[in-house]
């Protein structure tokens, strides 16, 4: 089974990476202010980055005002 099939239910980023081949493969977030999209360590490294290292969102600017989509947080999974 492929990587993308294991974590599709997930909610896994679909956006390629600016300057490397790829899906970005992030976990997604929502802002308050709606923005979707992952969260990287760089600016501008995703195409669907909506989040910046420091959870400053790329729409509204707001910072850690942020949810999970489609994650269930288990140790270990």
């Amino acid at each position: 089974m492929s990587y993308d099939a294991i974590k599709a239910e997930r909610g896994l980023c679909t956006g390629n990476r600016l300057g490397a081949a790829g899906k970005c493969n992030g976990q997604t977030f929502q802002c308050e202010c709606g923005n979707v999209g992952c969260r990287q360590t760089y600016d501008d490294s995703c195409t669907q980055q909506a989040f910046s290292a420091g959870w400053r969102c790329t729409k509204c600017g707001a910072v850690g005002k942020m949810t999970r989509l489609n994650y269930e947080y288990r140790i270990g999974a």
